[in-house]
């Protein structure tokens, strides 16, 4: 069993991100003005500043664990799509349902609205680990490269 090659986990972490991001671009256009009546009721005003930066930030080792959950359950599972699809679960689970649950219960945002972005998130959480596990390699020697 070779070392998980770090230059490839954030290739693929960063394609991850980068589909994840356009996703949830998207997600956000559609609901918009749902987003900004759920803030608006709890007194909030988004602007946009460094601060709007940060979830993109976070996006990005979000997706970087993602491919590096994929390589250290690859020797277990093998490689490949399968592979990647597991780990996607595995990410979708921690973050974005543990996320909605908390959303919705503390009422933060609306149950609909955070059931509508669990379900949107899922098979572009999929796609995105997919698609960087694509990039994943282990060196053939078994070290990092």
């Amino acid at each position: 069993m070779g070392r998980i090659n770090g230059k490839r986990v954030v290739l693929g972490g960063i394609l991850a991100t980068l589909i994840v991001n356009v996703g949830e671009g998207l997600l956000g256009l559609l609901f918009k003005r749902d987003y900004e009546a759920a803030l608006r009721a709890l007194g909030i005003r988004m602007e946009p500043n460094l601060a709007t930066l940060l979830p993109i930030a976070w996006s990005l080792v979000v997706g970087i664990l993602a491919i590096w959950l994929y390589a250290a359950i690859r020797p277990r599972y093998g490689p490949g799509p399968r592979t990647a699809v597991r780990a996607g679960l595995a990410l979708w689970a921690f973050s974005t349902v543990t996320f909605a649950v908390a959303m919705a219960s503390l009422r933060i945002f609306p149950a609909r609205l955070m059931a509508i972005a669990t379900a949107w998130s899922l098979p572009e959480v999929l796609v995105a680990v997919v698609a960087g596990a694509a990039i994943y390699r282990e060196d053939s020697r078994g070290e990092v490269s």
